[in-house]
């Protein structure tokens, strides 16, 4: 948990409160660069992570039943946010600037991003209703292992330093006046 943590109500009430956490912190290059790693390396789904170190900001830990709680976001990622992605990057060569392919990769880029918007509010909605996490304690792992462990099977050691990164971030970058709450 880090100093900065805070259960209030509202932070969970605030309608986009995860959204507007996940742009503050994707806004950072290392955070960035770190989710788009491991989620190109290890499959690792952006939302969950940005959405673990949200939790930590609340004082906040997932339970060993998150898998169940989480398995109607993992299934919107994989019917909408996934398929979306595979299509938009699968573009990327084949869409030089200006051409009618470029505007529909720009087209999916945005339908990817209310489909991940999505899946935000439905994590932030679980979060809401106790589902699948708990008050942090002092027993309780720091953010990278739990991080790590949330990874499941697809952690291995060429993962530390991406995971790492993630980690310290998340747990440093803290907007004045926390604007996601």
């Amino acid at each position: 948990m880090t100093d900065h943590c805070t259960q209030s109500p509202f932070a969970l009430a605030a309608p986009d409160a995860l959204w507007r956490y996940a742009l503050a912190m994707y806004a950072d290059p290392a955070i960035a660069g770190a989710c788009l790693d491991l989620q190109d390396r290890a499959d690792a789904d952006v939302c969950e992570l940005l959405w673990l170190g949200w939790l930590d900001h609340l004082g906040l830990v997932t339970t060993p039943g998150v898998s169940e709680a989480l398995a109607p976001v993992r299934e919107h990622q994989a019917r909408q946010t996934y398929p979306l992605r595979a299509r938009r990057r699968a573009l990327k060569p084949l869409a030089r600037p200006g051409s009618p392919l470029a505007d529909w990769r720009e087209r999916l880029k945005h339908a990817e991003l209310a489909a991940e918007r999505e899946a935000l509010a439905q994590l932030q909605a679980l979060t809401r209703r106790g589902e699948g996490v708990r008050p942090w304690r002092a027993t309780d792992d720091d953010l990278y292992i739990r991080l790590a462990r949330h990874m499941e099977r697809r952690f291995d050691a060429t993962f530390a330093g991406p995971l790492a990164t993630l980690a310290v971030g998340l747990q440093a970058t803290q907007a004045p006046g926390d604007v996601w709450h």
